[in-house]
């Protein structure tokens, strides 16, 4: 029941955002008596935690998948994982709100929830660790380099999910395209000088 509920929760937060989610509708979603959510969850703000952990584990999830599609190339992994992250945000924008918006204060979030939401950057960091040993990436801390590209690619999934790039990013393929543009521009800032000047010598001998 714990799971339906969650499921529940997470599809009324899609169609009517966190204010129509309450323990009562999340029943009556549900199928279940109004009393049933409370054998799960404190409270509400029980449910959101238990809501947004979900919510993490799709995103890293999918996120994941999209990079284990290029195995051994960690910069066509680092885009397709970029990519796989904008796209969860326009597709599900209340719940990119719910996970990235300020709702839920990670620093006394439940440990469950903190634990999923650091595995999508530590998705990050293991493409990144991935690329340094096979030296493409700089040889530089992982943490300064997953920080980095990854506030970019948070930040143009925000940009465009609160409705700023509408112009650019108004069908699925122009957010593809946008998003495979902004994490090659950021990839250049993490490749190995040597592999930079090897790319671009290999580019003038194919003319």
């Amino acid at each position: 029941m714990r799971r339906s509920l969650i499921q529940a929760g997470s599809k009324l937060i899609e169609e009517k955002g966190l204010a129509g989610l309450s323990l009562r509708e999340v029943a009556r979603a549900a199928g279940v008596s109004h009393t049933a959510p409370y054998r799960h969850f404190q409270d509400k703000a029980d449910l959101i935690a238990a809501i947004a952990q979900v919510g993490f584990e799709q995103l890293t999830d999918g996120a994941g998948k999209a990079a284990r599609r290029h195995d051994g190339d960690p910069k066509k992994q680092f885009v397709a994982a970029s990519v796989q992250y904008i796209l969860f945000g326009v597709k599900h924008p209340r719940m990119a709100h719910l996970l990235f918006g300020g709702v839920i204060n990670m620093r006394t979030a439940p440990r469950a929830l903190k634990q999923a939401s650091w595995a999508a950057f530590q998705l990050v960091e293991t493409i990144i660790n991935n690329g340094k040993r096979a030296g493409v990436f700089r040889n530089r801390d992982t943490m300064e380099l997953a920080v980095t590209t990854w506030s970019g690619i948070h930040g143009l999934a925000q940009l465009i999910s609160c409705g700023y790039l509408t112009r650019l990013a108004a069908t699925h393929r122009q957010v593809e395209t946008l998003g495979k543009m902004v994490s090659q521009l950021l990839l250049t800032g993490i490749l190995n000088t040597d592999e930079k000047s090897e790319g671009t010598i290999h580019q003038q001998t194919s003319l």
